[in-house]
């Protein structure tokens, strides 16, 4: 595992219905298991490189202005939530956007490098028209699969995001936790616990978007919304609850 610390200025590092979501995030369910881990899985705030279309990857960038603002407002949206725990990828865009979960509520973030995006080798820094007029004939399957250039195999990305996941969940039976990540990183998730129906090409993965996933011990998982990033655009009311409330098994 990943060297877990708190996240200092030195230190940055299948669907079902439910019947409603209360102002804390508790999700209200008649006759619900006491063996469910609720994760929120949130990608981090804007960098500048995502403005410019740059690939990240690995690369360390701390948010821009505009991440600041939405880091801030995810935290507002989620400070009277009752979260017990609050982990990230250790690159500072992705810490930088759990503190703004974690500090209301006088929580300590927890790196863990297993978290983080997926390492896209000779293409990081690079903008992605450039990666397709450098690389024309087969860019589009080595993004799929990676294996190249360096590139992480995409198989990889989510077998160690899996683990990772997978841990937490185990670890915090009965709670509910915020883990802030990276786009792919998300959607490799997303992709393995819904058996395809999201995932790379399928869902788009917006900064400061936030997924909701259940864990039951016995029963395994399912995903009960995707992305969801009503807190940036005021209509905070009809986001996360309604799209719950309204989402068909």
């Amino acid at each position: 595992m990943g060297k877990i610390g708190s996240c200092g200025p030195m230190n940055c590092c299948g669907t079902k219905r439910i019947n409603s979501l209360n102002r804390s995030g508790r999700e209200e369910r008649k006759g619900a298991d006491s063996v469910e881990t609720v994760i929120y899985l949130i990608r981090h705030g804007e960098t500048v490189w995502n403005r410019e279309r740059r690939v990240q990857g690995h690369q360390n960038l701390d948010l821009s202005k505009e991440g600041m603002k939405q880091a801030r407002r995810l935290g507002d949206y989620l400070r009277d939530w009752n979260i017990d725990a609050v982990y990230s990828s250790d690159l500072k865009r992705a810490c930088r956007t759990a503190e703004s979960v974690a500090r209301p509520k006088g929580l300590e973030v927890q790196p863990l490098v297993q978290l983080r995006e997926r390492n896209l080798g000779e293409w990081e820094g690079l903008k992605l028209a450039e990666v397709e007029r450098r690389y024309p004939g087969d860019w589009k399957e080595i993004w799929n699969r990676g294996g190249k250039y360096g590139i992480e195999k995409a198989e990889n990305t989510q077998r160690r995001m899996m683990d990772q996941i997978q841990r937490l969940a185990e670890k915090h039976l009965s709670q509910t936790i915020v883990v802030v990540s990276h786009g792919g990183s998300i959607n490799a998730v997303l992709e393995a616990v819904s058996g395809g129906i999201y995932g790379p090409g399928k869902s788009r993965i917006r900064n400061t978007g936030i997924s909701r996933l259940v864990y039951h011990s016995e029963k395994g998982w399912r995903v009960e919304r995707v992305s969801i990033t009503g807190h940036l655009d005021g209509s905070v009311a009809t986001s996360i609850a309604s799209h719950f409330s309204n989402q068909q098994g």
